[in-house]
């Protein structure tokens, strides 16, 4: 019985270190999923921010093909309307997307000049990569936000817009992209109907037109009895009372951001340091620990730690051969002593490796 026991014991030692192989083998070889597996969390962050703007923005379509692509029409004062194209690229989200606008002749604060390699109508500011395309689900949405604020006043350019016609219609049309141009400079912020402006306009003839862009007089003139403008110092004297309000409020404030400041002062010199104090203690209590951590101490420790589970079973068989313990409280506590020894050895094993 001594015998079948020791046998037993060498066949357990030698038997985990085929599976402890096989599942290193399995670790290594699985590079190539874990690439496949964040490739596809990728690309469900990225429908999960067009899902977010389709959401916001019913009004945005997202364009078949590769890649993606979204069409947003938006609302501005330009016959025909404007639609803005936001294009994923395939390194999206890394990379910013890349925004255009049609019609290109705008006059857009972020509109870029065209150049080789970037389309006619390509918007760009720095603004467009503060957000977090790779991380924040509603990165698309921020974006669109953003533009479709820019896009609020924003007129057609009139250069080379006349289209064929009779003579009058012509000449009016020619005109009335200086005087409308003159109208929108001197009203800006005002709330006022450019098509109506641009309706009377028309209207003129082309002597009218004429002189209102020789002579000043008559163009002041035709300023000053444009119903449009009828209301512009009621509304200039109301856009003054509320920088006053909005004046008043910011002094309002002022103390109340000094005593901020104070606090903030405050909370630095005594709870920052105390905080910062503690950590440092316990910074350096864990480097102290890590440092005393010996592998080969560590190892050691663990072959006796297993030399002496080992001993422990051979107690037991010795205790069952002197018939000291009965066959049931052998078996269990015996299986409990070999899984331990197996444990520690295996520990041992990857320590070696």
């Amino acid at each position: 019985a001594k015998g079948r026991t020791r046998r037993l014991r060498r066949t357990e030692h030698t038997a985990p270190r085929a599976p402890f192989e096989q599942r290193k083998e399995r670790f290594a070889g699985g590079g190539e999923g874990l690439g496949k597996m964040f490739a596809g969390l990728s690309e469900i962050r990225v429908n999960e921010q067009i899902t977010e703007l389709i959401t916001t923005f019913p009004q945005a379509k997202v364009v078949a093909g590769t890649p993606k692509k979204i069409s947003l029409p938006v609302k501005s004062a330009v016959p025909g309307g404007v639609t803005v194209l936001i294009v994923l690229p395939r390194e999206y989200p890394k990379a910013v997307p890349m925004v255009s606008v049609a019609p290109a002749n705008l006059a857009h604060p972020w509109l870029q000049p065209a150049a080789q390699g970037k389309p006619a109508g390509t918007l760009w500011h720095e603004s467009m990569l503060r957000h977090y395309y790779e991380h924040d689900e509603k990165a698309l949405v921020k974006l669109v936000g953003s533009l479709l604020e820019t896009f609020k006043g924003v007129q057609q350019n009139q250069q080379g817009q006349g289209g064929p016609g009779p003579r009058g219609a012509a000449g009016a049309g020619s005109g009335s992209g200086r005087a409308a141009g003159n109208v929108q400079a001197g009203v800006q912020g005002l709330d006022i109907n450019y098509d109506d402006v641009k309706r009377d306009v028309l209207k003129l003839s082309d002597d009218e037109l004429i002189k209102l862009l020789t002579d000043k007089e008559a163009y002041a003139q035709y300023l000053a009895n444009m119903k449009e403008l009828s209301n512009m110092g009621s509304s200039i004297k109301e856009l003054v009372q509320q920088n006053q309000v909005l004046a008043e409020s910011s002094l309002e404030k002022r103390d109340q951001i000094a005593d901020v400041k104070n606090q903030i002062a405050i909370i630095r010199s005594t709870e920052v340091q105390e905080v910062k104090n503690k950590y440092e203690a316990l910074a350096k209590e864990h480097n102290t620990i890590l440092s005393s951590i010996n592998v080969n101490n560590l190892k050691e420790k663990l072959a006796e730690a297993a030399g002496e589970a080992d001993d422990a079973s051979e107690a037991l068989s010795q205790k069952l051969l002197d018939k000291g313990i009965s066959v049931e409280a052998f078996v269990d506590e015996y299986c409990k002593s070999r899984e331990v020894y197996h444990k520690r050895t295996m520990v041992l094993q990857s320590l070696d490796h």
